[in-house]
């Protein structure tokens, strides 16, 4: 007992000066250690004020219309994103980016792009980008191939400010598709898959036979109306009666007035006749029943017949020229009338009446009175006014002023 106590004993002596060491050992090197530093809590979440929602400021998905496309195949891919426009922050993203030409989705290619018009819904708009890809690798049969993450840059500005903050990304995760093999292992050989249906032909049956139906009845009408125009442009090379005959237009008599009393100055130049004098009252007679609205006896003939007393010769028509006699019994009279009941229009129109009644004032007496010798500037001043005041009133007549009085 003696003997083990002992050794117990020199044991935990031993056991003590060890540990004294280490002590002795580790304390310089406890005295020059930094203290701890102490732990920060973690930072609290903003809370949304009050009338705000927390959200992001951009968001995006994909859309492919296929899950499973072969090699070569074309398919559609849609990229719809919404941004913050309204509001405290407005969201710019880059665009450019996004388009077809700029767009990296290995291994698939972008064929096309288009981008389709925004959609504003506050705070949100809404832009989309439609794709048209396709694989072409023949490493790819029958395997699961993703559409790669897609990385949007934006940066947010501030209501107000004119400068934007640093670049940040939005980063939209992959989307997978599967890659199948162009032909089953067991086919022997290609069969291409049509998408005709028997309702697919009949609509397009149904749509043809509507289409012959109407171009039938649009053919019917334009032989309809080829034939009225044929009627109507040969109807005016028939044979017609005198009776029957379209009558001189207002602008034509007109004109053969003026004509009548620029050969009337033309021969008055040796001096004044009563004949003279007849023919030029009859011009200013048929000038003046235009003027009036009153109808002007037309009669015609041939080539061969005559010029009676009192008519003017009028040439109309283009293709088939014509012949006709013009005469009319309109007196000064008859325009004074007119002028005192309160028809005469115009102050334009009711000076060239005016005019007229005075050509013819003048002309009456030296066309049916006694011989005597014709004041031949008084005669001249009327023929000059008379043909202003016919000239004027065919103005009138012709298209398209006529088509404002």
């Amino acid at each position: 007992m003696t003997n083990k106590t002992r050794l117990d004993g020199g044991w935990w002596i031993v056991a003590g000066g060890a540990l004294a060491m280490l002590l002795a050992l580790a304390g310089p090197a406890l005295a020059q250690a930094p203290p701890a530093a102490p732990r920060r809590p973690p930072p609290a979440a903003r809370t949304a004020k009050p009338g705000e929602v927390a959200t992001e400021p951009i968001r995006c998905w994909w859309k492919a219309d296929r899950t499973a496309v072969r090699v070569g195949e074309r398919f559609g891919l849609t990229l719809t994103c919404g941004v913050i426009e309204t509001g405290p922050i407005t969201v710019v993203p880059a665009i450019n980016q996004l388009e077809g030409g700029a767009l990296a989705l290995t291994p698939f290619d972008v064929v096309s792009s288009v981008r389709r018009e925004d959609v504003l819904s506050p705070p949100w708009r809404y832009f989309q980008f439609e794709y048209v890809l396709r694989v072409l690798s023949d490493g790819f049969f029958g395997q699961d191939v993703n559409i790669p993450p897609l990385t949007v840059t934006y940066n947010l500005k501030a209501q107000g400010g004119e400068s934007e903050g640093s670049d940040q990304t939005y980063i939209l995760p992959a989307l997978p598709m599967k890659v199948m093999s162009t032909v089953p292992r067991g086919a022997g050989d290609i069969r291409d898959a049509s998408d005709q249906t028997f309702a697919l032909i009949e609509s397009r049956r149904f749509r043809s036979s509507a289409g012959l139906v109407a171009s039938g009845v649009f053919y019917a009408f334009a032989v309809l109306l080829a034939g009225l125009a044929l009627v109507a442009g040969t109807a005016r090379f028939r044979t017609r009666t005198s009776g029957a005959a379209k009558p001189v237009t207002a602008p034509s008599m007109l004109s053969g007035s003026l004509k009548a009393l620029a050969e009337v100055k033309s021969q008055a130049v040796g001096g004044w006749t009563p004949e003279l004098a007849r023919l030029a009252l009859s011009a200013l007679r048929v000038g003046g029943a235009v003027a009036l609205g009153r109808p002007v006896a037309q009669q015609f003939v041939n080539g061969s017949t005559g010029v009676r007393p009192g008519q003017v010769t009028v040439r109309t028509g283009l293709l088939r020229p014509r012949r006709a006699m013009l005469s009319a019994s309109t007196t000064p009279h008859a325009i004074a009338a007119q002028l005192s009941n309160g028809h005469a229009g115009s102050a334009k129109r009711r000076a060239t009446l005016e005019q007229l009644a005075e050509s013819l004032r003048a002309f009456n007496g030296p066309a049916y009175g006694r011989p005597a010798a014709a004041d031949s500037i008084a005669l001249n001043t009327a023929l000059s006014e008379g043909t202003d005041a016919i000239r004027r009133l065919r103005s009138t007549k012709t298209w398209p002023a006529r088509m404002f009085n």
